[in-house]
Order: structure tokens, then sequence, then C-alpha cells
């Protein structure tokens, strides 16, 4: 089942339609057509196609005449109107389970594309996230997944996440993943909280590499770095909340965020692009409800870190399977007081839950475009 659903208005598309035009996809005028009826009229348009006649033939006033182009060619407006198509709607290909195992074990791993604006440098910089949610086996000793049957019996179910993200910056460009993995309730065990992360950051300069590792009542922290500043140091941190598992306990129970004030280790992204130092942060946190255009029921979680200038929000689906929508991060874009406030966002362009580890052939790279990875 394919679903499409705004993610943009268009004041948001860069290169896109005026910021005047008001209408939205997800929410035409009563009595009057949608958005997807003007894709229609526009994309099968003739070459000389009367605008205004046709938005009164679709319903609009003339008071509601806001969309006016003068395209000279016909392959011009199309062309607008194609690429406002495709950065205006989410492909959503997800199941409508209600429970948790028959959502996460029967389907393969739940992948979602996000469109991304990265603060940067000063300024802010376009890319793409990749989310993927996949529950494994894990060996709580050893901190690794249990791949052998001779292991399985001392494993114990977790809620893995692999968060990617790539942007550009100028004439390179930036990769960076972390992998989180948190304990899903079971009675096989009593871990409540995330037993590992760790996180890659590679660029032109040099790369970093940082790993959590939950050893009693504490965070056993490598790092190695390229760069002076950073180096290679091994430290322990109170096992207090963590930043970086805040989109996998979303998932598993939003229930289980921490609320008010709280002490938690900000994301590994934020501290390896900033390159300071691994610290526990006094912190705010707090959960709100709200209505969001015709996706029903969405929930907000925002922690703002008083010392650092900076605040995180990150939108969900309120109900199950509590699905991702977007975030926002918003900080001084670098040290001192002259230093610009940015903010870097996600907004989510497609979602699908596939087993792909099984799509690994030539004739699997359509997927990829499916997902929105490659034009």
């Amino acid at each position: 089942m394919m679903i499409k659903d705004s993610m943009y208005t268009q004041s948001e598309i860069a290169g896109g339609v005026s910021p005047r035009c008001s209408l939205r996809s997800d929410n035409p005028p009563a009595g009057r057509a949608g958005m997807s009826d003007l894709y229609f009229v526009f994309l099968s348009c003739p070459r000389r196609f009367p605008v205004r006649g046709a938005l009164s033939a679709l319903g609009f006033e003339k008071g509601d005449m806001i969309l006016k182009f003068k395209l000279k060619f016909t392959i011009m407006l199309k062309t607008l109107f194609v690429v406002f198509l495709n950065y205006t709607s989410v492909a959503l290909s997800l199941p409508e389970e209600k429970d948790f195992h028959s959502y996460w074990y029967n389907y393969g791993a739940e992948i979602s594309r996000f469109e991304l604006e990265q603060s940067r440098y000063g300024e802010i910089h376009s890319g793409h996230v990749v989310l993927i949610f996949v529950t494994e086996p894990f060996l709580p000793d050893i901190q690794v997944k249990s791949d052998f049957e001779s292991s399985r019996e001392k494993s114990i179910p977790i809620l893995k996440l692999n968060l990617i993200k790539r942007f550009d910056t100028g004439i390179y460009d930036y990769s960076m993943m972390k992998s989180v993995f948190t304990p899903i309730p079971s009675g096989q065990h009593q871990f409540s909280k995330t037993l590992k992360v760790s996180t890659t950051r590679q660029d032109w300069c040099g790369h970093v590499f940082l790993q959590y590792n939950l050893d009693g009542d504490c965070y056993k922290v490598k790092q190695y770095s390229y760069f002076e500043k950073e180096g290679d140091k091994t430290v322990n941190i109170p096992s207090v909340h963590l930043e970086d598992d805040i989109w996998t306990r979303i998932r598993i129970d939003p229930k289980t965020l921490p609320l008010g004030g709280i002490e938690m280790i900000p994301g590994s992204f934020f501290t390896t692009l900033r390159m300071i130092d691994l610290r526990v942060e006094k912190a705010v946190a707090e959960l709100t409800n709200m209505q969001e255009g015709d996706r029903g029921d969405v929930s907000q979680y925002t922690v703002k870190y008083p010392s650092l200038g900076r605040t995180l929000s990150i939108r969900f689906n309120r109900n199950f399977p509590h699905d991702i929508l977007s975030w926002s991060e918003t900080c001084p874009s670098g040290p001192g007081k002259g230093a610009k406030v940015l903010t870097t966002k996600a907004r989510r362009t497609h979602a699908v839950m596939v087993d792909y580890w099984n799509k690994k052939s030539v004739k699997d790279l359509k997927l990829r475009k499916e997902l929105g990875l490659i034009k």
C-alpha cells in the first residue's frame, strides 16, 4: 500500500512554488479540488493551457487564483510540478499491525529516509538521513549480536537503530553513522538501559570513532580521533540518560522517556562535530501532544540543555508504532558569543518495511530509488 502525505508547506520548498501559494495537498478547501487534481490537470495540459480557466473549472473562485505561472513552454510547467510533487510527498508502505511483536518480528526492518538541512560552518547544508530499525538477538555480556545458534540462548532481544547521515559542505562531504542497541522489555532479562552505542564520522579531513558500553553503573567510552583536540582516550561516564537512545525509546515505549529536570549525555553526533568533552549535562525534558494535519495525533519530545544553548525536538506518531516524523536541533553554530544560532532539520519523505539483507542483487537497486536515495 502506497500513501501520499504532504511533509512540507509550499513556502518551505526551495526553488519551488511561490510562498504566496497557501494550498496544501493534505488540506484542500471544502468542496473544491485538492492539489492532486491540480497535478493531474497541469501535468496533462496542452501547449496553450488556460490556467485561470482550469482553476475555475476545478471549483476555485477568482479570489483563489493564487497559482500564477508565466511559463512559455509546457515542458517547463511539467518539470516544475514534477519537482514540486517529489519534494512534498512522502511514500509510506508500513504494516498496520497494532502490537509490538506482530509489527517488529514479521516483516524485516523498518527503513525511513529524511530530507536533511544540516547546520555546519555557520550555514545550512542539504543532505539526507536514513533510519534503520530492526530487532536482533544480542549478547549482553560481550555486547555483540548473536550470530550462532549455540549462543542464542544467552541472548536478549534488542531494538537496534542504525542512523546514517550524509551531507555536503562545499567541495567535500560528511558521512556519519551511529548504532544504538536498546533492550526490549522481556521476562528474559532485567536490562532497562541501552547497552551500547557506536558512532563514526568521516570527512575529507579524517575520521572519528566513538563507542559507549554499559558497564555496571557507568558507560565505558572509547574514542579514537584524527584530530588533536579529541585524540585517543578512554573515559568512564555515569550511566545517566542517553540522548542517542531517544529514538529507540520512542519506538519501544514513549512512556519510558525521562521528563522534567534530568541528567543526560548529549548525542554523539553533536559531541563529535563540536569536539566537546564527553560529559553529563543538566537538561529539561518535556513531552507534548498536538494535532498535525491528516496525520492524526502527534507527540513531540523536547530536550533543552541550558549550558549548551541547545534544544532537540523529535516529533513522532503518538499511536503505535510511534514512527518518527521529523526532528530539529537548534544551537549556536560554533563556539564564542558571535556564533550564529542555526537549526538542523530532518523531515521524513519515505518509509518502508523490508528484509533489506535479502535485497542485495543488482536488480534490487531500484529499491533505493523507491526510497528516494537515488534519482
